[in-house]
Order: structure tokens, then C-alpha cells, then sequence
């Protein structure tokens, strides 16, 4: 998706959760929130759509060579750290997996990273739908003011609702991360459950 849904400022406003969490998406936005740095509306959009819906859309437009030259650039960007490796989605479908981490436990084994990538390939596409549900209950978090933004001078429900009524007209597509968010944290992949399982044989 291009900028003109962002120029509003939408991704300019970090964010964060007051309160308890009502129900388990909204414990899982909370805890994203603050286990984060610089997170927006538009990165919470992004943790959902990948919690829902995978790295799918990656093979819609890439095939497997391409994957890999793409995965081995980015992963030559990234210094070895001693992050925790795997990053929980929500829901128990998809998780991301820290590059830099995966630097540090297993040095540049880029094959392996590709094979865990590509077990995505088999894994059955979820619904828009499902995701479109997702993005109805961070709406509402922010209707009823359990996410606001860090900044009060700025207002981010007025900002949210043009946003969420356009992302929805559009058909909810993929988003960049946010400027602070892309500065602030690890860079990762999202690889599904399963390939996880390839790891326990390294």
C-alpha cells in the first residue's frame, strides 16, 4: 500500500494501551505495545495482519529464487544479538523470528533461514475477513479510548477513523512499519508455527 493513507499522520502518532485488557487480542495489542519502541496505529495494523495472515502475500509476487536473494539481503544487514529469538503473534499460527538472534545461535546459515521461511509456502491462507474482524477490534480500542496517543496535543481517534475507513476500501493490504518502529526494533521474518520444528534438529 503507498503513502497517501499515512500522510494524514496517522503513523506519526505513537501510541500507547491505558488500562487493563479486555479480551485476548487486546491483551496480545497491549503487551506488543509495550514490549515495543516506537510503536503507531499503523504497526499494531501490521502485528495483526501477520498474526492472521503470514508472509502469504510475499509468495503472490516472489518466487522461491527471488525469496531467497531477498531473505540472504536482509539478513547480511543484521549484527548478531542476544535478543530472544521468537517473537509470539496472536493467535498461535505465525511468529517472527529475530534476525539479528538467528545471526547470534546459528551464525550465517542463510540456507536454513530460507527453509524455515518457505515451510509458509504450504500453510493454508487465512481469510481477509478473519483479519478484517482483527482490525475491527483495534478500531474499537481506540473508539473507547484504550489506546490514545502519547502526545495529547494530537488526536488519534479522528485520525483512526478516516484511516480504518479507508484501509477497509481498499481491501486491507499489507503496510510498511512505521519510521520509529523500523529504527527502534530487530528486524525479523514471520515464519508460521511449524517451521520451528526445524530448528530442534540444528
Amino acid at each position: 500500500m503507498g503513502d497517501p493513507m499515512t500522510v494524514e499522520g496517522i503513523e506519526a502518532i505513537k501510541i500507547k494501551f491505558e488500562g487493563e485488557a479486555l479480551d485476548d487480542i487486546s491483551l496480545a495489542i497491549k503487551n506488543h505495545i509495550e514490549a515495543h519502541n516506537g510503536v503507531t496505529l499503523v504497526d499494531i495494523v501490521k502485528f495483526l495482519y501477520q498474526s492472521v495472515l503470514g508472509s502469504l502475500h510475499i509468495f503472490d509476487y516472489r518466487n522461491e529464487s527471488e525469496i531467497e536473494e531477498w531473505i540472504e539481503k536482509d539478513f547480511a544487514s543484521h549484527q548478531p544479538d542476544k535478543r530472544p529469538l521468537i517473537e509470539k503473534l496472536y493467535g498461535k499460527r505465525w511468529v517472527r523470528l529475530n534476525l539479528g538472534a538467528f545471526k547470534y545461535r546459528y551464525g550465517s546459515n542463510k540456507k536454513l533461514l530460507v527453509r524455515l521461511f518457505l515451510v509458509g509456502k504450504e500453510k493454508e491462507r487465512s481469510s481477509v475477513s478473519e483479519f478484517s474482524l482483527a482490525v475491527q477490534d483495534l478500531f474499537n480500542l481506540v473508539s473507547i479510548g484504550k489506546i490514545k496517543g502519547l502526545d495529547s496535543t494530537k488526536s488519534l481517534s479522528d485520525l483512526a477513523s478516516r484511516f480504518f475507513s479507508e484501509y477497509k476500501r481498499i481491501g486491507y493490504p499489507p503496510l510498511h512499519h512505521s519510521p520509529f518502529y523500523s529504527e527502534k526494533n530487530p528486524g525479523y521474518i514471520v515464519l508460521p508455527c511449524d517451521s520451528l520444528a526445524l530448528l530442534e534438529t540444528v
